[in-house]
């Protein structure tokens, strides 16, 4: 999950379009203060900040860096132009020293932007030992003790073949294929049911449920359902650091 922070402008609208032509699920907030807040219920992969050459700037990407180690953070800078011309000049220099992992000077290729984002995002993720996409091909995918594949709408945890409903293979597929990420119940009924309205939410709980119910089931595995993670106040993930091991022993 990608978090933006910008000023309103027509740059931040080209970033939110770019992330989302290349299916990147991002949030969007206008400045540090909202930034925080966010960050403080959710944890965010990336932080991408339209940054201006201004020591206020690194001032708030320092303390956003402090307070979210976890986060990697790209800093997009568009307008080089110091306004102020009392104020001494910013370089690239000056945003790693305040602390980002990334720094970008506009205007740049949609090509190059997204690369630095999923080699950022792949950091991430489990080790490849723990997801593995069988040659290249995207509809077979597996992570972990679970293995998902399209062609035949079958999944199996352990080599134990699982029975699930359409919507329920469907549920499992986008975990496997997004592991360790947090998603609201929002998020999962925009992409995995394809609509979005808060009055469905129970949708959401509901098949969670089931498909956990099923996970406990499978006697080649402990606590299967404790696969589906719930994060309080937050949605649901995949759990596959930290339980894998265990549930490979099992």
């Amino acid at each position: 999950m990608i978090l933006i922070i910008y000023s309103g402008n027509a740059f931040q609208q080209n970033i939110s379009r770019c992330l989302s032509k290349h299916s990147f699920l991002h949030d969007a907030v206008s400045n540090f203060q909202s930034a925080e807040s966010l960050l403080n219920t959710q944890h965010y992969s990336l932080v991408i900040i339209e940054s201006h050459a201004s020591e206020v700037c690194l001032r708030r990407i320092k303390s956003l860096v402090k307070n979210n180690p976890e986060s990697w953070v790209m800093a997009v800078e568009n307008d080089v132009i110091v306004n102020d011309f009392t104020e001494q000049a910013v370089d690239e220099a000056d945003f790693y020293e305040a602390g980002v992992d990334d720094y970008l000077c506009g205007p740049f290729a949609e090509r190059m932007f997204c690369a630095r984002i999923r080699s950022h995002m792949r950091r991430g993720l489990p080790n490849q030992e723990d997801i593995r996409v069988s040659q290249g091909c995207d509809e077979r995918i597996e992570v972990g003790p679970l293995k998902v594949d399209q062609r035949y709408h079958s999944a199996t945890i352990n080599g134990q073949l699982l029975t699930l409903t359409a919507r329920e293979f469907t549920l499992l597929d986008f975990f496997c294929r997004h592991p360790n990420q947090v998603f609201t119940r929002n998020q999962l009924l925009s992409d995995v049911w394809g609509y979005n309205h808060e009055g469905y939410e129970h949708t959401v709980n509901t098949h969670i449920n089931r498909l956990r119910t099923k996970l406990d089931k499978v006697n080649t595995i402990e606590n299967g359902g404790q696969l589906v993670q719930t994060v309080w106040g937050v949605g649901y993930r995949l759990n596959i650091n930290g339980h894998t091991a265990k549930s490979l022993s099992a």
